[in-house]
Parts: C-alpha cells; sequence; structure tokens
C-alpha cells in the first residue's frame, strides 16, 4: 500500500466501528483525513443500543476445593448497567453444597492461593463465539475432578438472546419448518463424519469406536452464521466423559431461510471470500483483505471505483462493520461510546500499534492503540 499510487482527492465521508474477533475499531472519514481508534471491546447493538458483552469469573475457592465458574454480562452504554445473561449453574450448586458439608472451611481471599492439587476441582469456561444483531452464540466449557470421586469434562455451543438472556432453538430463531428441514441433513452430516473417523482410524478402531460413543447429536448445540450475508445454523455435537470430553465435532453449516429480524443484521455482515472482505457503501466500498502469511492481518481501505484510500491494519478476519451514519449517532451515543472506549483503553498495560504507512499526498492515518481483550479484571484459575 505504501508503494501505491496516491489516491486523489477527500475520502469519501464515513463514520463506522470495525469489530474482529477480539477488539473495536472506531473509523471516522471527513475533511481532516482518516482516524482509527481501537480497544478491548466486545459489542452487539440491540434495539438501536450498543452493549458491551463482557465475561467475569465467579470463584468460590476453598484451599483444597476449587470452585470457578464464569457469568456473561452485557452492559449498556448509555446507562452503564449491566445485566447478567449466563452463569453456569453446575459449578455453583457444587460450591454451595461444599460450604453447606463442610461449614469450618474459610473461602478464600482475593489474594490467597489454594492447594497445588486441590482434592476438588470445579471450572467452566464462556467464549462469545460470534454477535448476530441481538443474538450471541456461545461455547460453555466445563472440567469437573474429584480425587476419588467422578470425573466430568463437557462442552456445549448455544444461541441466547441478549434481551433477555434466554437460551434459543433453531426454530425460535429460524421457524419450525426450517428446524425440521435441516435436522435430519445435520443427523445425516452427523452419520457421514462418524463414519469417516471410523474408516480413518485404522489401529485406533476400538480407541475411536469409544471416544464416539461419547458424543451425542443435539439440536440444541448450535451457533449462528452467515455467508454472503446469508444466515447459517452451525451445529456442533458435543462431548462428555471419556476421551471425547471438552470436544465438540462441528458439522458443515445449514443454510436457512432468511427471516425478517436478520434485516438488521446484513448491511454489517461482509461479502466475499476470506481473504477479501467487502461491505459495498452507495458512493463507496469498505474492503479488509487478509494475508494469512503475514498473521492473518487484515488491511483496511476505502473505495470509490477509481480511487483508493488506505486506512489502517487490524487483525483479520473482521466480523462486522456497525455503520454509524445510518441511522445517525445520537450525541448521546456518541458519548456513551467514547467513555467505552477510553475505559477499555485501561483493561491491560500491554499496548499494540495499529501502524500505517506514510507517503506524500495520501490520507493522515493516526495510528491507534491496540490492547489484548480483558473483560474484566479476573483471578486466574490455579
Amino acid at each position: 500500500m505504501a508503494c501505491a499510487r496516491a489516491p486523489q482527492g477527500p475520502a469519501p465521508r464515513a463514520e463506522f466501528l470495525v469489530a474482529n474477533a477480539d477488539s473495536t475499531f472506531w473509523v471516522t472519514s471527513d475533511a481532516r483525513g482518516i482516524r482509527m481508534r481501537g480497544a478491548p471491546l466486545l459489542l452487539a447493538r440491540v434495539e438501536a443500543r450498543f452493549q458491551e458483552l463482557y465475561v467475569a469469573d465467579d470463584d468460590r475457592s476453598y484451599y483444597d476445593a476449587i470452585f470457578l465458574g464464569q457469568r456473561l454480562f452485557r452492559r449498556d452504554l448509555i446507562s452503564g448497567d449491566s445485566t447478567e445473561l449466563l452463569a453456569d449453574g453446575e459449578v455453583l450448586g457444587m460450591a454451595e453444597r461444599f460450604a453447606r458439608e463442610h461449614p469450618e472451611e474459610r473461602p478464600l481471599a482475593i489474594d490467597e492461593e489454594g492447594a497445588e492439587h486441590p482434592r476438588t476441582s470445579a471450572m467452566s469456561e464462556l467464549r462469545i463465539i460470534d454477535v448476530h444483531g441481538p443474538f450471541a452464540s456461545y461455547e460453555h466449557l466445563t472440567d469437573i475432578d474429584i480425587a476419588g470421586g467422578s470425573n466430568r469434562h463437557a462442552a456445549h455451543r448455544g444461541v441466547i438472546d441478549l434481551r433477555s438472556g434466554e437460551e434459543l432453538r433453531v426454530s425460535t430463531l429460524f421457524g419450525d419448518a426450517e428446524e425440521a428441514r435441516i435436522t435430519p441433513l445435520a443427523e445425516g452430516d452427523w452419520r457421514a463424519v462418524r463414519d469417516s473417523l471410523m474408516a480413518g482410524s485404522g489401529s485406533r478402531g476400538d480407541a475411536t469406536k469409544s471416544a464416539l460413543a461419547h458424543f451425542d447429536f443435539n439440536t440444541a448445540s448450535f451457533a449462528l452464521g452467515a455467508l454472503e450475508r446469508v444466515p447459517q445454523v452451525r451445529f456442533a455435537v458435543p462431548g462428555s466423559g471419556g476421551r471425547a470430553g471438552g470436544l465438540t465435532l462441528p458439522l458443515p453449516p445449514q443454510t436457512v431461510a432468511v427471516p425478517a429480524w436478520w434485516r438488521d443484521v446484513r448491511e454489517g455482515l461482509p461479502l466475499g471470500s476470506a481473504t477479501l472482505q467487502r461491505w459495498p457503501r452507495e458512493r463507496f466500498e469498505l474492503m479488509a483483505r487478509t494475508d494469512s502469511t503475514a498473521g492473518d492481518r487484515a488491511t483496511l481501505a476505502l473505495r470509490d471505483g477509481t480511487h483508493e484510500w488506505p486506512v489502517g491494519v487490524v487483525r483479520g478476519p473482521v466480523r462486522v462493520i456497525f455503520w454509524l451514519d445510518t441511522p445517525a449517532l445520537s450525541r448521546e451515543a456518541r458519548q456513551a461510546l467514547v467513555r467505552a472506549f477510553d475505559a477499555a483503553a485501561m483493561y491491560s498495560e500491554e499496548t499494540r500499534i495499529v501502524q500505517a504507512p506514510r507517503s506524500p499526498g495520501r490520507t493522515n492515518v493516526v495510528p491507534s492503540v491496540v490492547r489484548p481483550v480483558v473483560y474484566t479484571p479476573t483471578r486466574a484459575p490455579r
């Protein structure tokens, strides 16, 4: 890009947020040039209001018993209010039962360390996979180890409504007819995957058969996806126990009919391939060129058909674009976004710099400071 011919004239006027897997970048293009600021934020736009999604540890550990769950929250950027959406009831229940059965035990203080090899360990992890409008896809991992007792390692994927925290099924999102249509297709894919794994196991056939016995197809274990702005359901067969514990086997995605709520989602999703993503607008388009040989860096640029203006470089692939000009961002929402970006800048002391080359006559690009995602201060698992 540094060696390319400098674009002629001012860049198109635009304002938008670029979201990848772990950060959000605020891009403004106007008479002053192109500016980009980054922060370790995971945002969703729910009913025209921005919400920050974050995961917090729920640590209820004792010296010889570790109980570490996680809870998912959304925080309204304007009001600042946080709402719990998802929590691990199993780990919490085990912690409460331990407290009743061992009243003499004292919970660990925030700065205390537990035993190096505790007799009881119950931990869970929540991870956001993707966000589509008011719906978030997540993965939930559970690891339970009790000395002389039961051990369980399980994985599960699902979709929740960010407005209510309700766990959703395919029928809720796309209708009963679509669920009835794609479920047999997904079950057929699962049989094909299972047969393929068995056929390729060779001398390890008995071990593979034993592991596969712990995977069960579940219509509630899925995530949302998209290809060319068309919605997809991506089933993942969860494993529990044995050699399958903590694993999921993803199945080929199932394309589904476009529901009414998807209209508010599609304009932020990319067109094109994994190496060249495009977001066409009326007078210009945003492009993200991803080079996997250079650490999955995505080079952003604005183009109006004849000219191209470099924007900056982020880690790819780009997940979604939030356009801030349609509908126009209110003053209250703008101030809330500024506060959120300022606060997120303090999430970690480590920094990375998004660099953009400079050449005479080209649009000015202001480097942005980006920090690894740390949604909330937490105590590391022991």
